[in-house]
């Protein structure tokens, strides 16, 4: 049988993980329209129609870039399985943490509508950049282990990559500074 070390490493493909995302990301971006406020019409006139929707104008500014940056993460995360076709128990918890603050994404958006201030600007910043660096996380694991991969990687993507993965906290920090003098312009 030989001295195999490695026997008792899982390796298994990507796609139950890749589907599982797939799932995590319509759920996410389901319930962020889900929680959209209904507005109230006090009356028949246009005056009225515009006053029932004046109120919620944040909730839909924060839905939209929410449910943007999340299809920007979720082409992201389907982009990296296209080096990555395998996975191991590490790769997997990396997913799962992932999985798990993307999962925050509606909460932290709804909580930035009902409030605008720096305090929930913060929490949604933190949130947005935990997304990216715990999928950073899984993609440089995943990348930086050749049984993992299933595709060589060109260098330039290799660099693009992580300058995309690592500027997004910048200007979720920038925001979140920003947020105590102008809460509104840091949206």
């Amino acid at each position: 049988m030989g001295n195999n070390t490695n026997k008792h490493v899982l390796h298994m493909a990507s796609g139950r993980l890749e589907a599982l995302g797939d799932g995590v990301f319509s759920v996410a971006m389901t319930i962020l329209a889900i929680e959209l406020g209904t507005p109230l019409l006090k009356g028949n006139s246009l005056n009225d129609f515009l006053n029932a929707f004046d109120h919620l104008w944040l909730e839909f500014g924060c839905y939209m870039i929410s449910f943007i940056i999340l299809g920007i993460m979720w082409f992201g995360h389907r982009m990296m399985f296209e080096y990555i076709g395998r996975t191991n128990r590490y790769f997997i918890f990396l997913g799962v943490l992932f999985y798990m603050v993307v999962c925050l994404v509606p909460f932290s958006t709804k909580f930035l509508a009902a409030n605008g201030q720096w305090q929930s600007i913060m929490i949604y910043g933190l949130n947005l950049s935990f997304c990216n660096l715990t999928l950073f996380a899984q993609w440089s694991y995943g990348i930086n282990n050749s049984s993992l991969m299933h595709r060589e990687l060109p260098t330039e993507v290799r660099k693009e990559a992580k300058v995309l993965f690592l500027l997004s906290p910048v200007v979720y920090s920038v925001a979140i500074g920003l947020s105590f003098f102008v809460p509104v312009a840091s949206i």
